[in-house]
């Protein structure tokens, strides 16, 4: 388990990987006991130091949703990351990839719901009933950590991806809103 201080230093190196758009090592290189509980704490951290700043939440991002990502990163569980104000791109918007670390697009769902979630063992159903619609979506990932440390070849865990805020970067919502139930999602 991580000491305040080191979590609130990991999140202060994330802070200014993002603003002076250069990559840091993963934090499990330097902190190797880091588990899961750390790497949200250090997330929580990295946000609330935004929020601070005047950002603000719009929503949540929810990653590595299929097993086979999953067992990628040896994890039986999605992980998740915040989504802020400052993070969201018009449809159509120029977006200059320079502004980012590593920068990548994945295309994604955007569920917008129009009730609340709480608990750990949300159902499909449930998710559906809580939804308002789906909107097509692409996510920008920027990773402030190296994937592979070039330095050293270390490779980053699910650890370092997690405290990174899944690492996200950005999100550009489509025009195009669908009820989820009139369509076949998979």
């Amino acid at each position: 388990m991580l000491s305040a201080e080191e979590i609130a230093s990991a999140a202060a190196q994330l802070y200014e990987a993002e603003n002076n758009r250069v990559q840091i090592p993963p934090l499990t290189l330097t902190h190797s006991s880091m588990d899961m509980d750390d790497a949200y704490a250090i997330q929580k951290a990295w946000v609330d130091k935004k929020i601070a700043d005047g950002r603000e939440v719009t929503g949540y991002k929810i990653g590595l949703t299929s097993r086979a990502m999953q067992m990628s990163m040896n994890i039986n569980i999605p992980d998740f990351g915040v989504l802020l104000d400052d993070m969201y791109f018009a449809n159509g918007a120029e977006i200059p990839a320079d502004n980012f670390t590593d920068p990548r697009i994945e295309v994604e769902f955007g569920y917008v719901l129009k009730e609340p979630l709480f608990g750990e063992n949300v159902t499909v159903d449930q998710v559906m009933a809580a939804t308002d619609y789906v909107v097509p979506s692409l996510e920008l990932i920027a990773a402030r950590s190296h994937r592979v440390d070039p330095a050293t070849g270390y490779t980053r865990t699910v650890f370092d991806t997690i405290a990174d805020n899944a690492a996200n970067a950005g999100y550009i919502i489509g025009d195009t809103q669908v009820d989820p139930r009139e369509i076949d999602l998979p």
